[in-house]
């Protein structure tokens, strides 16, 4: 078979004919820029503008639309900029297929294929494109992931194969018949809308914050208009003042340098050859507590060598018994690593030519844990002593002796009987032959890489398929706890409610079979774990779909990168920690422009709606809220985003995050409300000193949160020293402010108050800091507030009921 020649794929290539078609993996250019600025969000806001801007106040819609186009803008360039630095990265991943032209071998790219291609398929291969099989040596595909079926599928000669399913085992060659967009998975992505943005756990409460905010929007935005219709102010002014509530209700910034921290925390992390292919997985890293891992390839360099044959009949001779090994590892159709180093034991590099040619073979899996080839005279079979050897054999002892040195072992027997496809051979037709001892060096770094996860409040767990005294000897030179461990055996054995509790309490799982190690993750995630899994073969697929996180090796199987969160392009979980620490710099990034952006949306909303009620007018205006937000909270969160500014150790979000907007938020709501009543008051109703006022308030409060959450409490001088470049740029912001309000008071919209109200500004100011510092440190009301939300045993164990209908379910 020769396959197409150069002339042929030209041919196809001018035809249309070719795999060029390539599924969405990340939003589009168009798509960022219509997340960016075209939102719903925005076209309300310069909707509003438009209005305004057509009554002939410039400076209002300036200043108001500066602010939001000036931070869309931003992000929409950053990540356009990312999006491409990334995609060059990703190409040092690309995916490639191995087809026959010109009657060779060549290794192309996926979307160089063409039609009528020949493909060579092999074990860990994701089928690109659809095809008809026209050669098969027990040739095993997963369609899963497009029939829902968990078997593999046998193909023989003649029979379809489908793009998105994957060899597990077995080899040999198709035919391309649908390329490009015509193939299965590319049509099922068309109509799927194959980009899926999975929310990380603070965009998921992000989230929910936004939704509330357009609730109170859609709730208080007819109660402005109706307040300036009762007070008979004029459209525009009531069109005005709408600006305000929505540009102070909705955290448009926070949106933004969410997006923005996460896209360049990707970029950081693939320093450390670390490729990010969902860029959520960022603070994915963050959120980690468990990491569970195979022993090949990680704790092991995966560099395999023969150490000894060992027989185990004496009716056969060491040199027949390698004779017989000879024709095994030359009959196999995929030279794997164990092939591989039995090759080259056997061979040194030379094979014969005369070795009798195979009938069939059944190739080995995880799931089997041994494979055979089955010749014209017999069968011979190479897999796990448990399933080759009897359990009372007297070879056992060598097995656990050598497994406990933390080599591998394997049974090599002859077989009476050809055992059918996928099915236990039976015992009384095994006859074995020899142990073969094979020796993975333990990677040196493998202990320091340990301790630096644990050092990071992460678990590490090995799940291997290898034997539990091999698995626990190299898990106990890593320094992990290996008292308790399990086999799969007994793990499948287990109820959900076992299993649970044998997830938790032991770190070491071996003989464990593929599906088994999705129900170990799927056992921690069901405890609360946020679980990473890190693999490699065709084998740790559905546990790596089931994680919350997917790392893969980028030497593995094409399937599982294809599932990775996160490919390790240097094939080094030595990486990991290094990349796992920028995880948790983002996410604290993360945690500190929430806190900066919603505390400030907090106490506007809330003045907002107490001037409402006390049918005052509006107590800033558009311009004032426009450039006052812009230098103290855009700027700090843009640059904390970007990893100029630190925030202060966040752990919790509840108690370091949430409890703070709340606090903050509500005292600052309540200072600003009373300080801008007794300016209305004192200027005997003055509108414009007392708007002057409340924004000289706002910029001071906001700057003291900003401060707090760089560790600076304005509260407790000692703490002013420790961040020298915010106290820095805190004065700079001030100090702008009060020069660009000096020098054009017009276009700012700004009155200097008289001196009295600058002492009652500082005077409230000071005692809202007191009182948020002395609340941050006693926190007994707010945790009694949260008691009103507490779920408790009984109401978790009524709602079980509910859901199986023992109980009827509440109106």
């Amino acid at each position: 078979m020769t396959g197409l020649s150069s002339t042929e794929v030209q041919a196809r290539i001018k035809r249309g004919e070719v795999n060029n078609f390539e599924p969405r993996s990340g939003r589009t250019y168009f798509e960022i820029l219509r997340h960016n600025i075209f939102n719903v969000f925005n076209v309300m806001l310069f909707t509003m503008l438009l209005i305004v801007l057509l009554s002939g106040d410039f400076w209002t819609v300036l200043f108001a639309g500066f602010s939001v186009l000036t931070n869309s803008l931003i992000g929409t360039v950053q990540e356009i900029n990312a999006k491409r630095k990334l995609n060059r990265l990703a190409n040092l991943a690309p995916k490639h297929v191995v087809v026959l032209r010109d009657g060779q071998p060549q290794t192309i790219l996926n979307k160089q294929v063409v039609i009528d291609d020949v493909i060579l398929i092999r074990p860990g291969d994701r089928l690109v494109v659809d095809g008809e099989v026209i050669e098969s040596d027990s040739l095993e595909i997963d369609e899963s992931h497009l029939t829902g079926e968990s078997d593999a599928v046998y193909k023989e000669v003649g029979d379809d194969v489908s793009s998105g399913s994957f060899c597990i085992a077995g080899t040999g060659m198709m035919r391309a018949t649908r390329v490009g967009a015509k193939s299965t998975v590319n049509r099922l992505t068309t109509i799927a809308k194959a980009y899926k943005n999975t929310l990380t756990p603070t965009q998921k409460k992000i989230a929910s914050i936004v939704k509330l905010a357009l609730v109170f929007l859609t709730v208080f935005g007819p109660m402005v208009f109706i307040s300036g219709w009762v007070r008979a102010e004029s459209f525009l002014g009531i069109i005005r003042n709408t600006v305000v509530f929505t540009t102070s209700l909705v955290p448009q910034g926070l949106i933004l340098t969410t997006i923005l921290a996460l896209t360049i925390g990707a970029l950081k992390i693939s320093r450390h050859q670390t490729l990010i292919q969902r860029v959520n997985a960022v603070e994915s890293m963050a959120n980690v507590t468990v990491l569970c891992f195979d022993k090949t390839g990680t704790m092991t360099r995966n560099h395999l060598a023969v150490r000894e044959v060992i027989p185990l009949d004496t009716s056969y001779q060491l040199d027949e018994i390698e004779k017989w090994l000879q024709v095994y590892v030359h009959n196999l159709g995929h030279q794997n690593t164990t092939a591989a180093a039995l090759a080259r034991h056997l061979f040194n590099d030379q094979q014969p030519d005369d070795l009798p040619i195979k009938i069939r073979e059944i190739p080995f899996t995880s799931a089997r844990k041994w494979g055979a080839i089955v010749l014209a005279d017999g069968a011979f079979a190479l897999g796990a002593p448990e399933r080759l050897l009897d359990e009372h054999h007297w070879g056992m002892s060598i097995v656990d002796d050598r497994a406990s040195q933390g080599l591998r072992v394997l049974t090599f027997a002859k077989i009476a009987e050809p055992p059918p496809h996928a099915q236990h051979i039976a015992r009384d037709t095994i006859k074995p032959m020899a142990l073969i001892v094979i020796e993975d060096q333990v990677r040196d770094d493998i202990r320091e890489t340990l301790d630096s996860f644990r050092a990071q409040g992460v678990r590490p767990k090995v799940i291997s398929g290898d034997n539990l005294a091999t698995v626990r000897a190299v898990a106990h030179y890593a320094g992990m706890q290996t008292q308790i461990a399990y086999e799969g055996w007994q793990l499948d054995d287990m109820t959900d409610a076992q299993l649970r509790d044998a997830v938790q309490e032991a770190d070491v799982f071996a003989r464990v079979e593929p599906d088994t190690k999705r129900r170990i993750v799927s056992a921690l995630r069901a405890q609360g774990e946020y679980v990473a899994m890190v693999g490699d073969g065709v084998n740790d697929v559905p546990a790596l779909k089931e994680a919350d996180l997917a790392i893969v090796m980028n030497d593995g199987a094409q399937i599982s990168k294809d599932v990775a969160d996160i490919v390790l392009l240097n094939n080094a979980m030595s990486t990991l920690p290094l990349a796992f620490h920028e995880g948790t710099e983002i996410t604290q990034t993360l945690y500190g422009t929430t806190k900066i952006f919603l505390t400030k949306n907090v106490y506007n909303t809330l003045l907002f709606i107490f001037v409402l009620f006390m049918s005052l007018p509006f107590p800033i205006t558009p311009i004032q809220i426009s450039w006052a937000s812009f230098g103290t909270a855009n700027i700090p969160g843009g640059l904390m985003a970007l990893g100029w500014l630190r925030p202060a150790r966040i752990n919790i979000f509840r108690r370091d995050v949430l409890d703070y907007i709340i606090t903050g938020g509500f005292v600052g709501a309540v200072g600003m409300a009373l300080m801008y009543v007794v300016t209305y008051r004192y200027t005997n109703y003055d509108v414009d000193v007392s708007r002057s006022a409340t924004t000289i308030f706002f910029i001071l409060y906001s700057l003291s949160i900003y401060l707090f959450v760089c560790g600076i409490d304005v509260a407790q001088p000692r703490t002013y020293g420790r961040y020298p470049f915010a106290t820095i740029l805190t004065i700079v912001l001030t100090g702008g402010a009060v020069i660009a309000a000096s020098l054009f008071p017009d276009v700012f919209e700004f009155v200097y108050p008289p001196f009295e109200i600058i002492v009652l500004i500082l005077a409230i100011w000071l005692l809202c800091v007191l009182i948020v510092s002395v609340g941050m440190r006693n926190r007994a009301m707010l945790h009694q507030f949260y008691t009103l939300a507490e779920v408790t045993e009984r109401d978790i164990r009524l709602y079980q009921l509910e859901e199986k209908g023992q109980i009827k379910k509440a109106t």
